[in-house]
């Protein structure tokens, strides 16, 4: 199956932002303020995790122009349960282009964290050599009890990136069994780690080299709050206007 891994930049190595574009942290692009997600449990803003905008490829969300948007709390980490799907500590959902305002969002009133921010300067294309019927095994409480064949290879015999990408399947921290069941489909993942693969061509105070090289990455950020050594999860539900989005993570 195919995934694709992001090439990163740092804002000071690219032109202003002047349209949606992929991107980690930073400000929203084109969200009206009562689109800006709030935290059903302390009341705070959330902050931006991720942009990433339809590619009938990479992310298919039905229509040109599109952008997928996810956010968590980060007002009071470990008290809002941002890690969980659908309890009010995350967000994850679609806006038409016809409603995205032509300019970086407002930061809310009660500044909410603005997470780090890196551009996608373009998406590497990988393929982790599953097969569709190979994928199934990643998702196991969709497959009916008796139909798995106990002398066949099990999730345990593939390895997927951790990394931050779109596309194949997840790595799972914990059970398979928290992704949302019911025709949703996974789209991508976020890492608490900032990935380099190019090494940026400007100073920051805060990336570093990564002298493991892991993955051929070249340099680190420290990102999203996911935990111990967290990994986030996009997954969306066609079949309404706009797709649906669902948001959790795990952590280690």
């Amino acid at each position: 199956m195919q995934n694709f891994l992001p090439i990163l930049q740092l804002p000071e190595e690219t032109e202003p932002q002047s349209a949606p574009r992929d991107k980690l942290g930073g400000l929203p692009w084109g969200l009206r303020s009562d689109m800006w997600p709030v935290c059903t449990q302390c009341g705070g803003s959330q902050s931006l995790l991720a942009q990433f905008v339809h590619d009938p490829v990479r992310l298919d969300l039905g229509r040109t122009g599109r952008v997928l948007n996810v956010f968590q709390c980060n007002h009071d980490p470990g008290m809002c349960e941002n890690w969980q799907g659908g309890a009010g500590g995350n967000a994850c959902f679609v806006v038409e282009p016809e409603d995205l305002l032509r300019g970086l969002s407002e930061q809310p009133g009660d500044d909410p964290e603005i997470e780090f921010e890196a551009f996608v300067a373009e998406w590497e294309t990988h393929d982790d050599g599953l097969s569709s019927e190979d994928a199934r095994l990643f998702f196991p409480s969709d497959v009916q009890p008796g139909n798995a064949d106990p002398t066949g290879p099990s999730m345990t015999d593939f390895d997927p990136t951790s990394s931050t990408r779109l596309g194949g399947v997840p790595f799972w921290i914990q059970s398979p069994h928290e992704a949302p069941q019911g025709g949703w489909t996974f789209v991508g993942q976020l890492d608490n780690t900032i990935s380099f693969r190019r090494a940026p061509t400007v100073d920051h105070p805060d990336v570093e080299p990564d002298r493991s090289r892991w993955e051929g990455r070249t340099h680190t950020a420290i990102g999203p709050n996911f935990g111990d050594n967290g990994v986030g999860y996009i997954f969306l539900k066609h079949g309404g206007p706009l797709p649906q989005g669902w948001f959790f993570w795990q952590c280690a």
